[in-house]
């Protein structure tokens, strides 16, 4: 442990107060679109989600994050193998056999091996002295985000698995891509598409051919973007209310407390709140990126980066899809969603940050 003065003098209070600020809008807009309020109702789990989530934000701070590099490895394998116990003994929800119980808990590994696989990557990429990557060190770093991704997509998880992709592309980047390779990638990736196409589930081929045209399936495939977009254009600028809004209240917008969070943000606060939680997004984006900017070492930029582009995979995907703009998928909206697996290992993933921010300056 190293928490001396200076390292605590560093401490970023607004960092935490916006964490703060989209918990509680999160758990404002779950207890509005939920029945109960005691420690068994989704509204009682999610402020117990909090609180864990917390615990483990400040846990985190007591360790140079160094420490976490040394030992990645352990992490890694220890991950792989949580992975594969999924599989063999984990339960469905939803279609996605990506969950473990834990007594009357639900726990999602995936979340927090996307972590774990920044860490990793990082790690690796810090130690390559070059200013460019070699083929093998891109085909090394693809190996280490690739098996954790195919054990999320035999879950059945898509929406998890896509997630890892950004972070490899951030991080490569980061550790200097060749031009040669970029056009190789994505000449790859347009070869791959008709095959990645045709390996969609009917469903999923028709939720990305929804986004264009929604009223072909208003009442199946269709039905929740356009319930999606009634909520937001109902709460117009300053919003209908706490519990006043239509579509969530009468359960007319489905995942209302999870995925479509966003939308019921927008209908009880209008167009000033909605703005105002992008807003709070947006600060924490330009303070990782500050973190990321002056952090002591290649390792602690590598893994701030790798957090700001999960945290803004989410962000854009989940909006993205509330507006219509984007494809439905399951991918959480940070700190605001329900669900534990999600908001702690989003807390854990800051905490990390905000650790590589207090020791910048430590030798």
């Amino acid at each position: 442990m190293s928490l001396d003065r200076h390292v605590l003098l560093s401490f970023d209070w607004l960092w935490l107060l916006a964490l703060l600020a989209l918990s509680a809008s999160g758990t404002l807009a779950i207890w509005s679109t939920t029945q109960g309020t005691g420690i068994d109702s989704y509204f009682g789990r999610q402020i117990l989600y909090v609180g864990v989530g917390l615990f483990i934000f400040f846990i985190l701070l007591c360790f140079d994050y160094h420490l976490f590099t040394d030992y990645v490895t352990i992490f890694y394998i220890g991950g792989l193998i949580v992975l594969v116990l999924v599989l063999v003994a984990g339960h469905t929800v939803h279609s996605n056999k990506s969950w473990i119980s834990v007594g009357s808990f639900a726990f999602q590994p995936s979340e927090l091996v996307k972590i774990i696989v920044i860490v990793a990557l990082a790690k690796y990429y810090a130690h390559i002295d070059r200013d460019y990557l070699e083929l093998a060190d891109l085909f090394r770093g693809g190996l280490i985000v690739a098996l954790p991704m195919l054990l999320v997509m035999r879950q059945g998880d898509l929406g998890t698995a896509v997630t890892f992709v950004p972070i490899f592309a951030a991080l490569s980047f980061m550790a200097g891509l060749k031009r040669k390779y970029v056009l190789v990638i994505l000449v790859g990736v347009l070869l791959a598409a008709p095959l990645g196409w045709m390996m969609l589930k009917d469903y999923q081929k028709g939720r990305i051919q929804t986004v264009f045209n929604p009223s072909n399936d208003p009442l199946h495939l269709g039905y929740q973007t356009i319930q999606s977009k009634i909520a937001i254009g109902s709460g117009r600028l300053l919003g209908k209310g706490f519990k006043q809004g239509s579509q969530s209240q009468l359960g007319f917008l489905p995942a209302r407390h999870t995925d479509f969070v966003f939308a019921v943000l927008s209908e009880e606060k209008g167009f000033l709140g909605s703005v105002f939680v992008l807003g709070v997004y947006l600060f924490l984006c330009l303070r990782l990126l500050r973190t990321a900017r002056d952090a002591k070492d290649k390792a602690g930029t590598m893994i701030v980066v790798g957090v700001l582009t999960l945290f803004l995979f989410h962000i854009v995907i989940n909006v993205g899809m509330v507006v219509g703009l984007l494809p439905i998928a399951g991918i959480p909206l940070p700190f605001v969603s329900a669900g534990g697996s999600s908001l702690i290992s989003s807390f854990a993933a800051m905490g990390l940050c905000m650790n590589v921010r207090m020791r910048r300056y430590v030798n």
